[in-house]
């Protein structure tokens, strides 16, 4: 018989869910952790391209680095190509952005099936009472110090669950969300995604030349996420291991999306329009499947000082361009975990109550600061000339702000949340100023009949005037932090000025330029 108690309970054994099972087995061994998932086994998943945030917490944080360096591929960071207008270029001939080197940050290729049924396997070995087949409702969230309750009801028996801790890691399903009206439709940045898993997809290590192979130092551009970048929208190659490898779309909604691309003949049929991401499918065969027509949603709460929390796609979910997702799951986790160290290590309800509320914050904060990323900029996606000044903000801002902070565990101080929800705004501003500069540039770059100008025979090494990414992760002192980032931003601001035909800067703008926000850039 199931026990009734368990200290946590985490709705859903996906992704999110089991990774937060290992993190609270390995920090906390003396609590009862209870996962619940209403389907029976694992299945296919998109998610599956991980970035370095993310690389960081499986490796150091639970301790997962041998075993996805033997069952999954190393990521070769993300990698662009662009086309011509007519779409039909040939793949050796476009443009790219990527890297000619291993990454020193590792970064990994997931077979989400695999790794969470390994991962069940896992943490059933460590402990956690694990309920697949179960579906949760009649949900009772506490509001003081008595257990929250949930009804669990399998094919042979119903019965009741209580816990201390709930946190929900149901997915899109978004189980705490939905019943307690905390979903924030995303109004602004609307997008959906069709994609698949393919067999005997050409290996872009094997196409073209040598000279093209020598282009990235023969590293492999196989084991990159690959975007064929156009405007309104991308579509990406991920290998998977075993011979499959995920391709997918994301579109804009408004002017882009058309419903036909849902069903499988449509979506090879736009996918045959494409002569480079053709040429690489054009042999293989179509294995199954998937489709969301609402990509982007936010949440009105994170956490609550009633001891409740949701992580991953339960939660809210940005953009999958530079594959932020699973960063996401890593965060929240990471605040979760923090939360209940301290109610374990004696925290007032006080101080619970203040560090839910600052890690509230902090997700709200980030949550904003991966929307500014993409509002209103698809349409430069097309443009090697654009996306190579936006990825050159937007790549060393990542490493130096939001990497590096990570690898410290500066989130799971709570006076150093504090100062980063107080500064947020001039972040904000900044990161809006540079999409006005942005969209000034693509509009030049049109008037002037220039947009795909450069789309053919240019390479850029994604690592490109980043001499520092072994820094990365190592204390700096303020003066240290602000100078690096005053560089970035005064290099894409001279890039930006050379595009729209301006004269050199004389000199570089204060950092207080970037951070004020401005009507036009």
């Amino acid at each position: 018989m199931p026990k009734h108690h368990f200290d946590i309970a985490i709705l859903g054994a996906g992704l999110a869910g089991n990774l937060l099972a290992r993190q609270l087995r390995q920090t906390f061994p003396h609590l009862t952790v209870g996962m619940f998932e209403k389907s029976q086994s694992t299945s296919f998943k998109v998610g599956e391209s991980t970035v370095e945030i993310t690389g960081n917490y499986l490796t150091r944080r639970l301790g997962l680095e041998n075993y996805l360096t033997e069952h999954h591929i190393v990521k070769n960071g993300l990698r662009f190509f662009f086309d011509q207008e007519n779409r039909q270029a040939p793949l050796i001939e476009m443009s790219e952005i990527g890297g000619i080197d291993t990454p020193f940050h590792k970064a990994f290729q997931l077979d989400r099936a695999r790794l969470e049924t390994d991962l069940l396997q896992m943490n059933q070995e460590d402990g956690v009472e694990l309920h697949m087949g179960s579906r949760v409702s009649a949900l009772q969230l506490s509001s003081d110090a008595s257990p929250h309750t949930f009804s669990v009801d399998t094919h042979s028996q119903k019965w009741t669950a209580q816990c201390r801790w709930l946190i929900d890691a149901s997915g899109r399903s978004s189980i705490l969300a939905r019943q307690e009206n905390l979903r924030i439709p995303e109004s602004q940045h609307t997008l959906a995604a069709v994609w698949g898993r393919f067999k005997n997809v050409a290996n872009l290590d094997e196409v073209g030349p040598d000279t093209f192979r020598q282009r990235v130092h023969g590293t492999s551009r196989h084991s990159s996420t690959t975007h064929f970048c156009y405007p309104g929208y991308w579509i990406w190659f991920i290998p998977l291991g075993q011979d499959i490898v995920s391709v997918g779309i994301v579109m804009e909604r408004p002017g882009c999306w058309q419903d036909h691309l849902r069903k499988a003949k449509g979506f090879v049929d736009f996918l045959k329009e494409h002569h480079a991401a053709w040429s690489l499918l054009h042999e293989a065969d179509l294995v199954d499947i998937g489709s969301f027509q609402h990509l982007t949603y936010g949440t009105r709460q994170y956490f609550s000082q009633y001891r409740w929390g949701m992580t991953g796609e339960a939660a809210a979910f940005t953009d999958p361009f530079y594959s932020p997702g699973s960063d996401f799951i890593a965060l929240e986790n990471d605040l979760i975990t923090n939360m209940i160290r301290s109610e374990e290590e004696g925290a007032s309800a006080e101080q619970l109550h203040n560090l839910v509320n600052r890690s509230n914050d902090y997700m709200h904060f980030r949550y904003e600061a991966s929307m500014r990323l993409y509002r209103n900029i698809y349409s430069l996606f097309g443009s090697y000339e654009l996306l190579k000044l936006k990825w050159q903000l937007d790549f060393p801002s990542y490493y130096h702000i939001w990497l590096s902070e990570f690898m410290q565990d500066l989130h799971l101080n709570e006076e150093f949340l504090a100062d980063k929800i107080q500064e947020q705004q001039p972040v904000l501003n900044a990161l809006s100023n540079f999409s006005q500069l942005f969209l000034k540039v693509e509009h030049h770059l049109h008037s002037t009949k220039a947009y795909y100008r450069k789309n053919l025979g240019q390479f850029t090494n994604a690592l490109e005037g980043i001499d520092w990414v072994e820094e990365v992760g190592h204390a700096q002192t303020p003066r240290q932090f602000f100078t690096r980032l005053h560089e970035i931003f005064n290099c894409t601001q001279e890039q930006a000025h050379q595009l729209l035909g301006m004269n050199t800067m004389e000199k570089p703008f204060p950092l207080s330029h970037f951070l004020t926000l401005r009507t036009s850039a």
